[in-house]
């Protein structure tokens, strides 16, 4: 199992004993204590309150006490929960659309690059002092790497390959050319285009996830808003495992370096863009066609709030 947080509502995510994974709302209904702490291993969850028991499908098992006949229904909430290339993603709201039909567009561009066979190497929670929006527009365009990443990426991925590509109703996504010789030869090896450069691919899931995916590699943001000028993000990388199984604590160390490198560089950036959003005088100049997706973004945005384009 393993715990998190969405908006503030504790989320509890099981695989069961017919091996399903299966999401459920990590407050025990009898007076709403958090019952799991953590990830881990175990054959049922007991509230630390009062000793309720609850199975891995999330039936209540036991409540010292109680009358047996009175708590045949109980049970722990259950929450929406969809697998896409390996990734989980809940969902609080039962009457969403599925996540599959907002990412059918996405489907065979990512299936190539096998992320659900990918081992997470680093994970790590960061607090930004920036509204969640800027977080994941920032990720959407690469307009700013010849300026902002002049030494840490600019060299083997170019501001001026950037290709927008077709978003879809859940997503956008872009791409730039690469020229880093670790991804040709993890390109060669997957059967991917490695014509002297390869394919980045940067993706934005609505509303808070950001995607850097590149051969044998994939970089994830997920983004959660705390205040309306600050966010927690949870940064992950996951690379491709060697023959072992297994990737070797150096190329994880390494790579892991030069991710942090970067995204230092944009959260000294994206912090400044919340203090200037507050004096409320730009925002005001055309994008440039490269940010296409942010604009994007901002239609995702706009069409969820209920606010009307006419």
């Amino acid at each position: 199992y393993v715990t998190a947080e969405i908006v503030d509502h504790p989320v509890l995510v099981v695989r069961g004993r017919d091996q399903a994974l299966r999401a459920f709302s990590n407050v025990c209904p009898h007076r709403s204590a958090i019952i799991a702490q953590g990830s881990g291993t175990c054959t049922m969850f007991r509230c630390p309150y009062h000793a309720w028991t609850y199975d891995l499908s999330g039936k209540l098992m036991g409540a010292p006490h109680m009358d047996k006949a009175a708590l045949r229904d109980i049970r722990l909430k259950e929450l929406r929960l969809e697998i896409w290339q390996g990734f989980v993603f809940v969902n609080l709201d039962d009457d969403a659309t599925p996540l599959a039909d907002d990412l059918a567009d996405l489907e065979g561009r990512a299936a190539p690059h096998g992320m659900a066979d990918l081992k997470v190497v680093r994970t790590e929670d960061i607090e930004i002092a920036c509204n969640w929006k800027i977080l994941v527009e920032n990720f959407c365009e690469s307009y700013h790497v010849f300026c902002v990443h002049k030494v840490t990426l600019e060299d083997t991925t170019p501001t001026a390959t950037t290709e927008v590509l077709p978003g879809g109703r859940g997503f956008n996504h872009h791409t730039m050319q690469s020229s880093a010789p670790g991804g040709l030869e993890r390109a060669r090896a997957m059967g991917l285009r490695a014509n002297g450069t390869t394919p980045g691919n940067l993706i934005c899931i609505y509303p808070a996830m950001a995607l850097a995916m590149d051969p044998g590699n994939a970089l994830w943001l997920s983004v959660m808003p705390t205040g309306p000028h600050s966010l927690r993000v949870r940064v992950s990388l996951a690379l491709m495992p060697d023959e072992s199984g297994t990737v070797p604590e150096n190329v994880a160390a390494e790579a892991w370096h030069g991710c942090k490198a970067f995204f230092n560089e944009d959260i000294s950036v994206i912090e400044g863009i919340q203090k200037g959003m507050r004096a409320g005088t730009g925002n005001r100049a055309p994008l440039h066609p490269w940010e296409a997706t942010n604009w994007e973004f901002s239609q995702y945005v706009v069409r969820m709030l209920g606010i009307s384009q006419s």
